[in-house]
């Protein structure tokens, strides 16, 4: 045979030989890649009601965004009930056995028994009736209260009741000092949103003057402090001063522009107002009249008898 023959049939045999190999490794199963999670593992249920609604919502998130991360029905099964303390898992045994014998991988049969044994089925309306006795802390914020306003009445199924029911049930819950200047208020708003904002302005405006009556007292007490001459009438205490007379529209005026309906400030209501009302602070200052009088009439004798 011909030797150049013989070297192109040992070159064809070679080709086809990695031809058949290549092809081999193309058939070959690819190794599985899963993606990386994008959510932390819940931590472990631990059989405490009060905590079962949130480890379930992390739960069912977590098996949501990244089951292709888990793996198969298979492993989501197992991934759900080692998520669980080995007392809990004991109550899911049965399921877990079920699985295994019938080659029914499903997962929700295990939060199922979870939900039959740990969730309120009373808690919508247990929510209803802690909202109806909710009330704001002493010295609790407004965004504070608000936040827990809602929390209860989105565990009360509250967020389609009307608005008006809303607002009255928020309303009750705040402190008095809210609620009275809610009352000097002459149009409210319908809207549960809208009423929400003018909640938060007053309750800012609240604290602005309670600062300013805290600076204001110090500086009285401070000036108290100072010796002056019974007949010195520039030290008589600002709160016997008596507010200037206004006729009833002036008063109007003032409580719609939500104004101290006595003496017409922006920074304070009237009930923090450091001036008496005008015929009460009349008889007050009298009084300290009459008193200092009587004590310089006092001295002057005491000067004769020297």
């Amino acid at each position: 045979m011909d030797p150049f023959q013989e070297l192109r049939n040992e070159f064809s045999s070679t080709i086809r030989a990695l031809q058949n190999e290549i092809e081999s490794v193309k058939n070959e199963p690819k190794p599985l890649q899963r993606p990386k999670p994008c959510l932390p593992d819940p931590e472990k249920f631990n059989g405490q009601s009060l905590k079962f609604d949130t480890w379930l919502a992390s739960m069912k998130a977590k098996l949501r965004i990244d089951a292709p991360a888990i793996g198969d029905a298979v492993a989501q099964f197992y991934y759900v009930y080692l998520n669980l303390e080995s007392k809990v898992q004991a109550l899911v045994l049965p399921q877990l056995s079920y699985a295994e014998d019938t080659n029914t991988w499903d997962y929700n049969t295990i939060l199922d028994q979870l939900s039959l044994v740990y969730d309120n089925p009373n808690k919508v309306q247990e929510a209803e009736d802690y909202l109806l006795v909710l009330k704001q802390d002493s010295g609790e914020s407004v965004a504070a209260y608000i936040a827990k306003f809602e929390r209860i009445l989105y565990e009360a199924k509250g967020k389609d009741w009307p608005d008006v029911t809303k607002i009255s049930a928020f309303r009750k819950g705040l402190n008095p000092t809210l609620r009275g200047r809610l009352n000097q208020q002459l149009n409210l708003p319908k809207s549960y949103t809208d009423f929400l904002r003018v909640v938060q302005q007053l309750g800012s405006h609240s604290f602005s003057s309670n600062s300013t009556n805290v600076s204001h007292s110090q500086s009285h007490q401070s000036g108290s402090h100072t010796k002056s001459d019974p007949m010195d009438l520039s030290v008589i205490n600002i709160n016997s001063l008596s507010a200037a007379s206004t006729s009833l529209d002036e008063r109007n005026r003032r409580r719609q522009q939500g104004s101290c309906v006595r003496c017409g400030s922006s920074d304070h209501w009237v009930k923090d107002c450091s001036m008496k009302a005008h015929k009460e602070s009349n008889k007050i200052w009298n009084q300290q009249m009459i008193a200092r009088l009587e004590a310089n009439r006092l001295d002057d004798l005491n000067d004769l008898d020297d």
